[in-house]
């Protein structure tokens, strides 16, 4: 009975981690200006603007979307696989309403806190508007000149683009 749980366990996973992915490319020159974005947390601010140069993986999460959750941490994973932080740069931001909670899920998935924003209330539903995030969350990868190029990208993907 336990094997066949801990199998039931790992499809679910393993089917959420492929369908968090859209690989959804866009060429930059069709591509979408992403919105500007300042982030004030704990005595870091993180905006946009000052990003500009590097692709941006923007990933919004919150720990009541399981999709989004398995997304944010194979993100992590990439990023601490990948030797890329001249030109290229992990962010996610967490809409947790409990900023210990959002704390403890990224002590226990093992998350580079310093690419962790926990946003609440108003600034989370101006971000959530802004972004359009109504249908649930997504990661877009912006280029280096703004634009948004891709949406859910896989890691495949992440690699191809970046030509890693």
């Amino acid at each position: 009975m336990k094997k066949t749980m801990i199998f039931i366990v790992f499809f679910v996973v393993l089917l959420i981690s492929v369908s968090a992915h859209t690989d959804k490319v866009i060429d930059a020159n069709n591509g979408y200006i992403a919105p500007s974005l300042t982030l004030d947390y704990e005595k870091e601010t993180l905006s946009l603007e000052e990003l500009k140069g590097k692709y941006v993986l923007l990933s919004f999460w919150s720990s009541t979307d399981a999709i989004s959750r398995v997304a944010c941490n194979e993100y992590t994973s990439f990023t601490k696989q990948v030797n890329a932080e001249e030109q290229f740069c992990f962010v996610s931001i967490n809409f947790d309403k409990s900023e210990g909670l959002f704390k403890e899920i990224v002590k226990r998935d093992n998350l580079n806190a310093r690419t962790q924003f926990n946003v609440q209330g108003d600034e989370a539903n101006k971000i959530k508007r802004t972004f359009h995030l109504e249908d649930g969350y997504n990661t877009l990868l912006i280029d280096p000149t703004g634009r948004i190029v891709a949406t859910n990208p896989s890691t495949t993907a992440l690699t191809k683009i970046l030509s890693l």
